[in-house]
């Protein structure tokens, strides 16, 4: 034990080296195989990289708010140094790296290094990962900024000098701002979070409470800026984007073989992965064409509106399907299933495998965490109001796998401390 102990606190960065390599040379195979076609997400992300290098982010001849201004601002120096598609997908590999580095570092803190280091490789063959990384896309970003988070916040733990004073909490909450402008849905985590530690505050009066509240006071103010921009565009008030009236109104369908899946403008999102399989449009286009064509009459805000709209008027009147809907959301997260009018394909198959073991692993530190959760230390606490509020937020509009993903190493920190807590409190923790 002394020899690995030895090995695995020297230097992490050489220790997980290998797998940085490894991204590397995946990336570069992957891409090298056929020409650079841009895929998915990458032209918004690289086209508002664009648009801040020139002085604005939504396009100036319409309103186009779908997503945060994190990743671009991240993306639009290595743009202007003339970064080619390829050298920005690589960029991913880096992130990818430094995120199970970082996360190594976050649980010694928490557990011994021997189980660090495991729960550490966890997530760095943790492949269901892996296809994002390929792509100009926020999700690697995301999972290093949150791993950076929950690392900032347990420092704070151990800094003597300055655990008594809200600057040991300034980095955690500025991260926390930057996460909600990559990922727009944390900025309604960041509100919630905020308004559920005041009023603990005002309850217990714990200054533990209130230092957590300052956090996420701090991660709002840094978004501040943002919203300033958004109100000027739109004139409305904690105005994040206009994306989530279209995921809402796919997650609200009443139809009955639908189940709450996204699509885009053309109903083709789940067309084209393979060749061999029909394009299913068609048959969104028979429940849906009709909206569409009411909904694109309108731009901007009024067809977030207008979205937002017919999908509470779609709850209203089908409740319950709304709710089946969120529990075939949770099928998806976990296991990309299911989709409306799609047939299994293999690469679904093997993404099974390592989230059965995830959502094993989840239950489980619920069914642990519930029984003492008193025990949990406060920053452990605060990481998992952070899980729970953006799993419940994310469950109410349309999911895919890769929104649980990012997340994926909060449940790691979180079960590797039951399991370490677990059996230094075994004699009372289920009683």
């Amino acid at each position: 034990m002394a020899t690995f102990n030895q090995l695995s606190t020297k230097n992490p960065w050489w220790l997980f080296a290998p797998f940085l390599g490894a991204y590397l040379l995946m990336i570069v195979r992957l891409n090298g195989a056929m020409p650079i076609v841009l895929m998915g997400d990458e032209p918004r992300y690289l086209q508002y990289a664009h648009n801040l290098l020139h002085g604005y982010f939504s396009p100036k001849e319409k309103l186009d708010l779908w997503s945060g201004p994190g990743y671009p601002l991240c993306l639009a120096p290595f743009i202007k140094m003339g970064f080619s598609v390829l050298q920005l997908r690589l960029l991913n590999a880096i992130m990818q790296y430094a995120s199970i580095v970082v996360l190594y570092k976050t649980l010694l803190i928490w557990v011994n290094p021997k189980k660090a280091f495991w729960f550490s490789l966890a997530w760095a063959f943790y492949y269901v990962a892996y296809k994002e990384m390929l792509y100009v896309y926020t999700e690697t970003l995301t999972s290093l900024v949150i791993i950076l988070i929950a690392y900032t916040l347990a420092k704070t733990r151990i800094r003597k000098s300055k655990i008594d004073s809200l600057q040991a909490y300034i980095l955690p909450g500025i991260l926390l701002g930057f996460l909600a402008l990559v990922k727009i849905v944390f900025g309604y985590v960041i509100l919630f979070c905020f308004l559920v530690l005041t009023i603990l505050y005002l309850i217990k009066k714990s200054k533990a409470t209130l230092k957590f509240a300052f956090v996420f006071l701090l991660a709002f103010l840094t978004t501040l800026p943002y919203l300033g921009y958004t109100h000027h565009l739109t004139g409305r008030f904690f105005y994040w984007g206009n994306s989530g009236g279209m995921s809402l109104y796919w997650m609200s369908t009443p139809i009955e073989n639908e189940y709450g899946d996204w699509n885009d403008d053309h109903f083709r999102a789940y067309c084209d992965y393979d060749t061999s399989m029909p394009c299913n449009a068609d048959y969104f286009a028979k429940g849906h064409q009709a909206d569409y064509d009411q909904i694109y009459k309108l731009e901007g805000v009024a067809r977030d509106d207008a979205f937002k709209q017919k999908a509470v008027e779609n709850i209203k009147l089908h409740p319950a399907k709304y709710l089946r809907n969120i529990v075939a959301n949770m099928g998806r997260l976990f296991f990309g299933l299911p989709n409306s009018y799609s047939t299994v394909r293999m690469q679904q198959l093997w993404r099974i495998i390592p989230n059965a073991f995830l959502f094993c692993i989840f239950l489980i530190s619920i069914f642990l965490g519930a029984k003492q959760f008193r025990k949990h230390p406060p920053e452990i606490q605060v990481l998992l109001l952070v899980l729970f509020t953006y799993l419940g937020a994310t469950l109410l509009v349309s999911a895919q796998q890769r929104q649980l993903y990012v997340v994926l190493p909060l449940i790691l920190i979180w079960f590797a401390w039951l399991t370490e807590a677990f059996i230094q409190f075994r004699d009372g923790w289920l009683d």
